[in-house]
């Protein structure tokens, strides 16, 4: 079975990002391995396959979730075959903070909607 293409594994990986500052779910993928949220234009660093041999296999059926409070190291890549579900709920690192107004009014709707 072929590897899944570049950009498939990313979104894979990203199948439930939340932005670390406003709460927010949508994201655009930039160049660079870079994903942006499209609420308040935080930008984080993606987490992304290895381009070396991989060294862990994730099979088709498999249902793999990296957790909020995870953090994982893999030397040497990852391959994740058609059909296997990844999420990656840990927080990523951000390389440049978004608009903080816009981040300011999305925690204050987060908390409104929370009581």
């Amino acid at each position: 079975m072929e590897a899944n293409s570049h950009s498939e594994q990313l979104t894979a990986a990203l199948k439930k990002f939340q932005c670390a500052q406003c709460g927010a779910t949508g994201y655009e993928l930039q160049p660079g391995d870079k994903v942006k949220c499209t609420y308040c234009n935080t930008v984080y660093q993606a987490p992304t396959p290895s381009k070396e041999k991989p060294t862990m296999f994730i099979k088709k059926g498999a249902n793999v979730v990296f957790g909020a409070n995870s953090v994982v190291s893999v030397k040497g890549g990852i391959h994740i075959e058609d059909g296997a579900e990844v999420s990656f709920l840990g927080r990523l690192e951000i390389i440049e903070r978004g608009d903080e107004e816009i981040i300011k009014a999305a925690a204050a709707k987060k908390s409104q909607s929370n009581t």
